[in-house]
């Protein structure tokens, strides 16, 4: 059996790839391949250290969207799943706390006490003995049994439903006994256990989802540390949960959620809710490049943090369909006439990081910057050397077609410094502004009518996502247009490493690839930064995988 038919393509290259899309194929069983292969390594379990911090107070945290309803299965808005009712809940398996690198996929026990992998790709998970639901009707604060994973698992796969193709990768769940359950892997997928972590995978009280059919008008009843209390629209509340398996958290005694609707363009200046934050009415934001130098010229006395993640941000693709760049030497001359580390502190002031792009476990899973900037990019002399050899006659007609957000500052600087290092070494770019719709039809769409495109990426949260989905030569969007039978194989062989090791050094070789075939590359992937007043203490916040967990380790010193 094939496990990399163009059917298991389109289901990690789309299915974990698109959260809100529907699958487009059936998932095929292991059971051929189980006993080929080395022996499966065995994950180690790995719970946070225990913190240290001061109890009480109140922390109000921005917003910016109000909640479509409040059933967390049947929605994927990140103010319902990482700031609404999505708090009270908790899942098998979450993202590592604490000062960790970033980007970090680093995973832990949520709801498990530990998990191993047999050698026929199976989990088999042991449950925490000290786990109650919140003490609210109809649950009452019972105990959490393995039948309420399994419930809660097969719910967030109904068909049809936003969230189902999360679990692609994940098969048949089945209690063991009241405290453990088997997972099989519908695929033999290194990412699967990455489904189970994402802040989508909540799991749900049975007896709360039959009192109305569903869960979009509550109750809201979950195992995690903070308890939803009915409130207005404008706000959100959530008391301790003082029942919390986690001894001692969370911290604080309650949180706000306070809903500062955005302008009605996305990501433009929002001078409102800049005032909220200076005046003291929230204590915490995430804030864009326009807010953030607003934050900064005022008075306010802030702190601030930046949260790296991968899998998101700019990235400047080339079509190796299109004329003037099918040979690989013209596009390898456009990498080195750009210093991607010099973009960094021109046009996004140092926030970010150069990259492929692709989301890892850890930092040192990202081939590193000096062999970066050495064999693939900044050498003006050898991007002119690789033009003339090429065979073109210079000056080279490139088109560049450059996706326009909303504020536009970035943009112009960007444009600028692109066409200049373009010019200097002999090409002759021409300049094509495209809104977002345009550039995702021409783009990331079917139509494929670019030559040279600097935009931002449908963002990703795995590594197998988008590495199916924008790198494999029959991933859904290919972005670079390439058939490369060789790329194809690497990316086939490191999704099915369960050893960490060996695919770290498969995902390194593949960047290289990447590159040195110069089909595309990050200049700046996304750094979220948080501002937040000065007695909040232990903010440390993780983005990636719709985390929420940070929220309960943070404490006022006030």
């Amino acid at each position: 059996m094939n496990l990399f038919s163009a059917n298991w393509v389109l289901i990690i290259g789309a299915a974990i790839f698109a959260i809100g899309c529907s699958s487009t194929g059936s998932t095929p069983s292991l059971e051929a391949d189980k006993s080929d292969g080395p022996p499966v390594p065995q994950p180690t379990s790995v719970v946070s250290s225990a913190l240290s911090g001061t109890n009480g107070g109140t922390l109000t945290i921005a917003a910016t969207a109000d909640i479509p309803h409040k059933d967390v299965h049947q929605e994927v808005q990140e103010t319902l799943t990482t700031m609404g009712p999505g708090l009270a809940y908790s899942r098998l398996l979450r993202l590592r706390s604490g000062k960790e690198d970033q980007p970090n996929l680093l995973l832990e026990c949520d709801l498990c006490q530990n998990w191993e992998l047999s050698d026929d790709f199976s989990y088999v998970f042991n449950l925490r003995s000290d786990i109650r639901w919140q003490n609210v009707a109809p649950v009452n604060g019972r105990a959490l049994t393995a039948e309420d994973v399994v419930f809660s698992l097969d719910r967030l796969k109904t068909p049809g439903w936003p969230n189902a193709p999360l679990l692609a990768s994940i098969g048949k769940a089945t209690a063991l006994g009241d405290l453990s359950l088997q997972i099989d892997l519908a695929l033999e997928d290194a990412d699967a256990l990455l489904a189970l972590a994402d802040g989508h995978a909540k799991i749900v009280a049975p007896e709360a989802v039959a009192v109305t059919g569903d869960l979009k008008y509550g109750p809201v009843i979950g195992t995690g540390p903070w308890i939803w209390q009915e409130t207005a629209a404008e706000s959100m509340e959530f008391v301790r949960n003082t029942d919390y398996f986690e001894n001692g958290l969370p911290f604080l005694d309650q949180l706000n959620v306070s809903v500062l609707r955005s302008g009605a363009l996305v990501g433009a200046n929002d001078p409102d809710q800049v005032a909220a934050f200076q005046a003291g009415l929230v204590d915490v934001m995430s804030v864009g490049a326009s807010e953030w130098d607003m934050v900064r010229k005022g008075d306010t006395e802030f702190q601030s943090v930046v949260s790296r993640r991968s899998g998101a941000g700019v990235v400047l693709v080339m079509n190796s369909r299109k004329p003037g760049l099918k040979e690989t030497s013209v596009r390898q001359a456009v990498f080195q006439a750009i210093d991607p580390w010099d973009y960094l502190d021109i046009v996004w002031s140092g926030e970010g990081f150069a990259s492929v792009g692709i989301p890892v476990r850890e930092t040192d899973w990202l081939l590193d910057r000096p062999e970066m900037r050495r064999s693939f990019f900044a050498d003006p002399g050898k991007a002119r050397e690789l033009l003339l050899n090429s065979g073109q006659t210079l000056p080279v007609d490139l088109e560049v077609t450059v996706r326009i957000e909303r504020t536009g500052g970035e943009d112009l600087v960007l444009e600028r410094k692109l066409i200049s290092d373009l010019t200097a070494v002999g090409f002759n770019p021409e300049l094509r502004r495209m809104n977002p719709v345009q550039f995702n039809d021409l783009v990331i769409g079917s139509t494929k009518d670019f030559q040279l495109a600097v935009g931002a990426i449908p963002p990703t949260s795995t590594t197998n996502s988008y590495l199916f989905g924008l790198l494999h030569s029959k991933g859904q969007w290919n972005l670079a247009g390439h058939n490369d039978a060789q790329l194809d194989l690497m990316i086939e062989a490191q999704a099915m490493e369960f050893n960490d090791t060996a695919r770290r050094d498969q995902l390194v070789d593949i960047q290289r690839r990447v590159l040195d075939q110069a089909y595309l590359f990050s200049p700046v992937t996304t750094a979220s930064r948080w501002v937040f007043s000065n007695d909040l203490k232990g903010f440390e916040p993780n983005t990636a995988l719709s985390e929420y967990n940070f929220w309960s380790r943070a404490w006022l010193d006030r």
